[in-house]
């Protein structure tokens, strides 16, 4: 990648940039060793192990480089682990391993047109959906076309860039009512609500983590019928004595939020209290108040 210490050294670049970028790296040694503070490498391992999981999780060496700012021919030496007996490189500048190990495993930092699995874009459209917006009005907003964003929702795997798209218009909407100013607006939203649940689509508030939660259809009907309380740890869970509202059955769940609201406590608050997310906290007082 142009304007680096590593293309000027490793790529063997001359223009202006690398140039430039080699000249300054070399006064930044200078001075480090002049005030004792020049530390010229540091171990490869936790280097190499972070790009295998990045690799792992669809992000490419050229997408790495780019990310990272260093040429790609370094990234796969790096990434390289030997062969007969040799461990590969072993020692890194200080400034690759930081470039390197910034980069986190997420979606935003995959080529947008590598593929990943479909579950969590699908599932924010149909949530979106069971929540009163339109089919039609979800692609408008993507800028797609109808029948292009139902492929995506009937796919296995979409683009990095769909999802992150997909994810982004979910954040601005999952807590917003659809347009209902008209009679139009109004019979689209009942027209969607009612498509989504003929086909058992969740709302927003039905996850605590959308992209890796298992059905909870499969889980609610059994676990709701637990209608016992034990006063001990629910008094525990109002006193944040440490105890998690995964720990707590359904019932008590609902009953630890109801007093906590009760007794002035934000979602945020709860949610801390109880190590929790502020989305799950926002259905179990949404199931309180449906009761």
């Amino acid at each position: 990648m142009h304007g680096t210490r590593v293309a000027y050294v490793k790529d063997r670049c001359r223009c202006t940039d690398c140039t430039a970028a080699n000249t300054a790296a070399g006064r930044a040694v200078h001075r480090a060793q002049t005030f004792g503070r020049w530390r010229p490498f540091v171990d490869a391992a936790p280097v190499r192990e972070h790009l295998r999981a990045l690799r792992a999780a669809g992000i490419g060496v050229e997408q790495i480089a780019m990310l990272a700012g260093i040429s790609t021919s370094h990234v796969r030496e790096l990434a390289d682990p030997g062969r007969d007996g040799d461990p590969g490189i072993r020692r890194v500048r200080p400034e690759t391993a930081h470039q390197v190990l910034r980069i986190r495993v997420d979606q935003a930092n995959r080529a947008p047109r590598s593929h990943i699995g479909a579950t969590g874009t699908r599932r924010r459209l149909q949530a979106l959906i069971a929540v009163g917006w339109p089919h039609d009005e979800l692609a408008t907003r993507l800028a797609r076309s109808s029948a292009s964003l139902r492929r995506s929702m009937q796919s296995a795997s979409v683009t990095a860039q769909t999802a992150q798209h997909v994810n982004d218009l979910y954040e601005q909407l999952w807590n917003l009512r659809p347009p209902q100013s008209t009679d139009d607006q109004r019979a689209a939203a009942d027209a969607a609500r009612a498509f989504a649940a003929e086909r058992g689509w969740l709302p927003p508030l039905a996850w605590d983590d959308i992209d890796t939660d298992p059905d909870p259809q499969h889980h609610t009907e059994h676990a709701e019928t637990d209608d016992d309380l034990d006063e001990i740890a629910i008094e525990r869970a109002l006193a944040g004595d440490g105890v998690r509202l995964d720990h707590l059955t359904p019932a008590e769940q609902k009953e630890v939020v109801r007093r906590l609201t009760e007794r002035g406590k934000s979602i945020r608050d709860i949610a801390q209290q109880l190590a929790t997310t502020k989305r799950t906290i926002s259905r179990r007082r949404a199931s309180i108040n449906a009761a």
